[in-house]
């Protein structure tokens, strides 16, 4: 069965704002795969043209190739954000990056920028707007493990279920491991009880130093509570 994507959801919304990463990464390395190009208009007017070359959604950045109009790449290269716009599969995309840096791919020169955080994307003919986006929202979990229990925070949704959680250093957790009747606080309504399946776990060094696990999983629900979920991480905006 092939996975949900973005351009389909889309299509009955119209306009959505995308903060889920695993769904990022899936449209940037879509963008990266079918080589679309990838634009953004500078403050000097000159328009950098480019493609995605490689995507690396495990240490979270991206390269893009050098555009045949140097003055173009040196203002990139200068700058703390960029934010760029690709025709992508029908659908419009937008999404800024920071930290430009200059770097080589197969040999030949390229342009690393850190992963997007959030992208906004429209369906053709809806003209790309600025958005305000909303805060990220608190999505705070109990997990049960036998007579054991464990906070943990989930961070990421995509739309087939997949997800990333947050918890304490060093929880004693491994890949195949079932967690029945876990509690999702949902912002917005009841408590979702769920399943989740765990993918695979790694110890990780936070931005404020503290220790954490984070746990790659699979949410197990009914495709009610799994779409309340993916709503707090894929917005429709109309």
């Amino acid at each position: 069965m092939q996975s949900p994507d973005i351009t389909s959801r889309l299509a009955n919304t119209g306009q959505l704002l995308v903060r889920s990463g695993i769904e990022i990464d899936r449209i940037l390395s879509a963008i990266a795969e079918d080589g679309d190009t990838v634009s953004a208009s500078l403050r000097s007017k000159v328009l950098f043209l480019s493609r995605l070359v490689y995507v690396e959604p495990v240490k979270q950045f991206m390269l893009l190739s050098y555009s045949d109009h140097k003055p173009a790449n040196s203002e990139i290269l200068a700058a703390r954000s960029v934010t760029f716009k690709c025709n992508h599969r029908g659908a419009q995309f937008a999404f800024s990056c920071n930290n430009p840096r200059q770097t080589v791919h197969g040999r030949e020169p390229a342009i690393q920028f850190g992963m997007p955080t959030t992208m906004l994307a429209l369906l053709h003919g809806r003209g790309l707007q600025r958005v305000q986006v909303p805060a990220q929202a608190q999505v705070d979990c109990r997990l049960r493990m036998g007579v054991l229990s464990f906070d943990a925070r989930l961070v990421d949704v995509s739309m087939d279920g997949m997800g990333f959680m947050l918890g304490e250093d060093a929880m004693p957790l491994c890949a195949g491991t079932r967690l029945e009747g876990a509690r999702i606080r949902h912002p917005q309504g009841e408590p979702l009880v769920v399943d989740i399946e765990v993918r695979h776990v790694t110890r990780v060094t936070l931005p404020d130093g503290k220790r954490a696990t984070r746990i790659g999983c699979r949410i197990l629900t009914t495709p009610g509570d799994l779409e309340e979920l993916i709503r707090l991480f894929i917005i429709d905006l109309q």
